[in-house]
C-alpha cells in the first residue's frame, strides 16, 4: 500500500489535525532506526539518516495514520517512541 492521494491526506489533516513522531531516547542507538526507515519506506542511508536525525530532533509530521504506521515499524524494532498531537510544519 502506498501513501495517500494528496487531497485525501490533507482533507484528514483538515478534519483530524497532524501528529508529531520524535524518538523516546535521543541517546538509544541510530542502528535500528535506520534499518526500520529503509525497510518501510525504502530510503538510501543517507536518506534515512537526515530522517533520523528529524525523529531525534524536531520529529515528523503527518497524518495519524501515517506516524502510527511509521511508530509500529520503530517499535518493531525495539525503538521507543512518541506520538504527540502538532501543529503541521514538516511531514512523515
Amino acid at each position: 500500500m502506498g501513501p495517500a492521494p494528496e487531497e485525501v491526506r490533507q482533507a484528514l489533516l483538515t478534519r483530524h489535525g497532524a501528529a508529531r513522531l520524535r524518538l523516546a531516547d535521543k541517546n538509544a542507538s541510530l542502528v535500528p532506526v535506520l534499518r526500520a526507515l529503509r525497510e518501510m519506506q525504502h530510503l538510501s542511508l543517507g536518506k534515512a539518516r537526515r530522517v533520523a536525525t528529524d525523529l531525534e530532533e524536531v520529529g515528523l509530521v503527518g497524518t495519524s495514520v501515517e506516524v502510527a504506521n511509521l511508530a509500529d515499524g520503530l517499535r518493531n524494532q525495539s525503538v521507543t517512541v512518541t506520538i504527540t498531537p502538532s501543529r503541521l510544519t514538516g511531514t512523515a
